[in-house]
């Protein structure tokens, strides 16, 4: 081909038609990069070869502030995704109304929002069971099976809210402490004492031998049994956050007699640590009538076997009904629409204060 006046003539032909092409877009780039057409090959490459580091420059400078604004957003994304969850992370999933939920994460917030007693909101009444557990954040605490036996400050706490709000009149047995349990008769202690079981958490096992068809607890001596369902929601909000959701996994509902109410019952002292066997095989006790007949009106645990010295004592927990409902502890009533979003506003808001504070203690600015 001959360059004449920055046109280029060439003949016609598949191989001279992509020259052709070849050769506008060398000399079109080199026009646009500053050059001449009529320069050597090796000056045009040079400026072709400058001409695309500066566009290379350009789009680096591009894609780096693109970079940086797609981060901006996944920042802000995220953040904005974090307040929308941090209700659910602390309160559980149903947080704003009963439901059974399955333990949660191995979060643990407890350092962080403390541990005294839980703010009575103005719908509180209508809290069921599952409610407190939801809302006062239990399912993290109760699933660990390594907690410490309550001490005897523990049991102190527990007895002193239940006189504040439920009856100013009961009292820990006069001989035997809590921690060790209750006189079950004259010859003193119930043949048991409480320690961690492999597995389960808490526990109860045999101080001595104990024979078939011995009395192992009597509840008539230990339970205690709330009036109505309101005064076990008055003693919850009255605890520290941890007692509570140990009462509520202590809380159990029983009938007393055929066609009677049926009560919410719990314990302050550590015959409530009894844990359900994994089998039917693994129980060792049930609750029986005078006749030694088994009864779910019953509160007495005598011995279905001989039991060796250091075994652990197990129940079955289907010996009694499960009915919250009739307990009056039941779910609750479902907020409204309106409620429901000042509920998770207000709890997104502590999430957000807490979040703060711990960022800010962690770069030294303070609370």
């Amino acid at each position: 081909f001959v360059v004449r006046n920055g046109k280029a003539t060439i003949n016609s032909s598949p191989l001279t038609n992509n020259i052709m092409a070849i050769t506008h877009r060398h000399i079109t780039t080199a026009n646009e990069a500053g050059g001449s057409p009529l320069l050597p090959i090796s000056t045009q490459t040079n400026a072709t070869t400058s001409f695309y580091d500066a566009n290379k420059k350009n789009l680096g400078r591009k894609h780096t502030a693109k970079q940086l604004s797609d981060k901006s957003v996944a920042v802000v994304a995220a953040l904005a995704f974090l307040g929308l969850l941090t209700p659910m992370l602390l309160f559980g999933r149903n947080y704003h109304r009963g439901g059974t939920s399955s333990s949660s994460s191995s979060l643990n917030l407890r350092s962080a929002l403390g541990d005294g007693p839980v703010p009575r909101p103005k719908n509180w009444k209508t809290w069921g069971y599952h409610g407190f557990r939801d809302n006062f954040r239990c399912h993290g605490y109760l699933s660990d099976r390594t907690k410490p036996l309550p001490t005897m400050e523990d049991w102190e706490i527990m007895l002193k809210a239940y006189n504040q709000v439920v009856d100013p009149t009961y009292k820990f047995d006069p001989d035997i402490p809590p921690t060790q349990g209750y006189r079950l008769n004259e010859d003193g202690a119930q043949p048991y004492y409480a320690k961690l079981s492999p597995g389960k958490g808490r526990g109860l096992f045999a101080s001595r031998d104990i024979q078939k068809g011995e009395i192992v607890h009597d509840g008539n001596k230990s339970d205690i049994v709330f009036p109505d369902g309101l005064s076990w929601k008055r003693y919850m909000f009255a605890l520290p956050r941890t007692m509570a959701c140990d009462q509520a996994e202590w809380t159990f509902t029983q009938q007393f007699e055929e066609d009677g109410p049926m009560r919410v019952v719990s314990s302050l002292n550590i015959a409530i640590l009894m844990n359900e066997g994994n089998t039917l095989k693994d129980v060792n006790v049930q609750p029986e009538d005078g006749n030694g007949e088994p009864s779910e009106y019953s509160a007495v645990f005598y011995a279905m076997r001989d039991i060796k010295k250091d075994e652990e004592i197990l129940m079955d927990y289907a010996d009694y009904d499960t009915d919250y409902n009739g307990a009056g502890i039941g779910h609750q009533v479902e907020q409204s629409k309106m409620e429901a979003v000042k509920t998770y506003i207000n709890h997104a808001a502590m999430g957000w204060r807490i979040i703060f504070r711990q960022v800010g203690s962690t770069l030294g600015l303070g609370s």
